[in-house]
């Protein structure tokens, strides 16, 4: 039984406010390299949210996928290509997320300086990911 709906687990719940959270932490980090210089700090947050977003896929994002009977017996549905697409659109802004977090803890700010439209890209898709998230969350739990 879930928090916001007794038909959603509790992990999908939890991970629904995690991945808020997530995003609030990468708006603050954007916030923080863009207005206060504070580019070690930007670095730090990125890291911790992507951290975050990496335990939340291995605990919850990925079980749940396994978990999904419509992918494999309906591949073509609506559903199973959203999850899909959220899947794998979610794994590219994950690895985006985890190499430039790396090349920030290996070159510090050198080499981030450089990356500038590449985090722009992935903090617009990280948008996009919760945006679906969130729907792929409404669409199995909160049918309408």
């Amino acid at each position: 039984m879930g928090l916001f709906n007794a038909n959603a687990p509790l992990a999908s719940d939890l991970n629904l406010l995690l991945q808020v959270f997530i995003f609030i932490l990468l708006t603050g980090g954007v916030t923080i390299a863009k207005f206060r210089r504070g580019f070690n700090r930007h670095g730090t947050v990125m890291g911790i949210a992507v951290f975050l977003n990496t335990i939340s896929m291995a605990i919850v994002m990925i079980p749940s996928l396994q978990g999904f009977r419509g992918l494999f017996s309906m591949p073509f549905s609506d559903a199973a290509l959203i999850v899909l697409s959220h899947s794998i659109m979610g794994t590219v802004v994950e690895v985006l997320g985890i190499w430039l977090v790396g090349v920030w803890l290996i070159n510090k700010i050198r080499a981030c300086a450089r990356r500038k439209n590449v985090m722009r890209v992935t903090v617009f898709l990280w948008l996009i990911e919760l945006l679906v998230g969130i729907y792929i969350y409404i669409m199995l739990y909160l049918p309408i």
